[in-house]
């Protein structure tokens, strides 16, 4: 059965050991057409780079948004920290309006008490209402920073209201200090952004004078300017320098985790070299000693199904005539004809055949392309995985070309009832050029000899 019998889709994966054989997962589908469709996966990156980071530093942090998606990312921390800051602080400031407007409304029979009641303090009890609602909600993050803006512009509307409609009295004071509690609030607890919350507090306390003019009230300009403009004043350049300290914070913090992503990344590329090499090392040692073609090809096979965990597999020695020589079976018939007759549409020999073509297996598009791949969807009876009640078909085999330079010196076959990770993938191409070498230096030192099904083979090492 030719390679046309069979559709296979192929996805490249990537090789985290650096090595030159290509890795792909192949699926076989219908008997329809045979097709490549090669996907090189894409290398994630983060939201913006350590260019980026290191220019927003060295810029403006106030009069100028941050680059890309930092602006974005650092509101969406502040809102975060705002958010954070109410569900725990919420209830504090819930007893302390109780406390002092109980206090205030029992004990104090001065006049402008029930207008402070009405003006100031309802406003401010409506906002504390408000905010413990939100700190019910699972995501409040999208609604704090409109619900704090409005709160103070609602809170600083009625404090400076009851300041300007009450004058002189005991209440006025009250109700203006309460304008100083709400800014330090906004501007250096909550941090709110800067020039909305300086416009809204602002524009609150206007409207108000506004209104008294509007009813004839007379408005105290000079009191006005010691409890809400020259306050107002200060907490807009310590709000600023607050927000400066955040901003340049949060860069500084960003670029210490890009930093630190990059020396794990580092650490994991040198523990990946490491295991590498060890592998390596450990197959080197394996076949040592110039053993024969036989016993080189008996020795990997053995070794890969230890190193991945496969259950069958086949190695062959490709001939100068581009034909397959069987040279090692693991967990396989010893006769593979019965496996390679439902690929290739012959009728099964009492003798299993010493040469194969490459386009009567699946192989053929892995010698083309010399590339790794990894098939499922296998045909029934393909590399079988023989015991000794039954025999199974592989749920998934790996098929990697033995290159030396760009000739294809030899293929090996890998199968099992599940997939093979990405790691084991590796193991193969690790040592696929180690064994190349040992393939072309064998061939040189005398040739493979006849059919390696007819020779004794050796176990895997333990």
């Amino acid at each position: 059965m030719t390679n046309k019998l069979y559709g296979l889709r192929c996805r490249t994966a990537q090789n985290r050991w650096g090595n030159d054989v290509n890795h792909q997962t192949v699926v076989a589908e219908g008997p329809q057409e045979h097709a490549l469709h090669g996907e090189q996966n894409a290398v994630d990156s983060g939201e913006y780079n350590e260019q980026a980071l290191r220019q927003a530093l060295q810029g403006p942090l106030l009069t100028r948004r941050l680059p890309g998606r930092l602006e974005e990312d650092f509101r969406r921390h502040a809102r975060e920290r705002a958010a954070n800051l109410l569900r725990l602080s919420v209830y504090g400031l819930i007893l302390v309006y109780t406390v002092v407007s109980g206090a205030a409304a029992i004990f104090t029979n001065e006049p402008g008490l029930n207008t402070w009641l009405l003006v100031a303090v309802l406003p401010v009890g409506l906002v504390l209402a408000m905010i413990w609602l939100a700190t019910r909600l699972d995501d409040m993050e999208p609604v704090v920073e409109p619900l704090l803006i409005g709160g103070v512009f609602v809170s600083i509307l009625g404090c400076g209201a009851a300041a300007l409609l009450l004058g002189e009295d005991l209440f006025a004071q009250i109700a203006a200090y309460e304008t100083i509690y709400v800014l330090i609030i906004a501007f250096s607890i909550l941090r709110l952004p800067l020039i909305k919350v300086s416009i809204a507090s602002l524009g609150a306390f206007l409207i108000a004078a506004l209104v008294m003019v509007a009813i004839g009230q007379p408005v105290l300009w000079l009191d006005s300017l010691l409890y809400f403009f020259v306050p107002w004043s200060l907490c807009v350049v310590v709000g600023g320098m607050l927000e400066h300290s955040e901003r340049r914070d949060y860069l500084q913090n960003e670029l210490l985790s890009l930093e630190s992503l990059r020396l794990r990344d580092l650490i994991e590329q040198s523990e990946q070299e490491l295991a590498r090499r060890a592998l390596q090392a450990d197959y080197l040692q394996l076949i040592a000693g110039k053993p024969s073609m036989y016993a080189l090809f008996q020795r990997t096979l053995g070794f890969l199904v230890e190193r991945t965990g496969a259950q069958v597999g086949m190695a062959y020695l490709v001939t100068e005539d581009g034909l397959l020589q069987p040279m090692a079976t693991w967990g396989a018939s010893r006769l593979v004809s019965q496996d390679m007759k439902t690929v290739s549409g012959k009728a099964a020999s009492d003798k299993a055949p010493a040469l194969l073509a490459p386009e009567d297996t699946l192989l053929g598009p892995v010698m083309t392309e010399r590339t790794l791949r990894q098939m499922t969807g296998l045909p029934p009876g393909y590399l079988a995985i023989r015991t000794g009640s039954q025999t199974v078909t592989p749920g998934a085999i790996i098929m990697a070309p033995v290159c030396q330079g760009d000739e294809v010196v030899a293929v090996i076959e890998l199968g099992k009832l599940a997939s093979f990770s990405g790691a084991q993938e590796d193991v193969v191409a690790a040592i696929a050029t180690h064994f190349a070498y040992a393939v072309q230096a064998g061939a040189k030192r005398g040739g493979a000899g006849e059919s390696a099904i007819q020779s004794p083979t050796e176990k895997a090492p333990a």
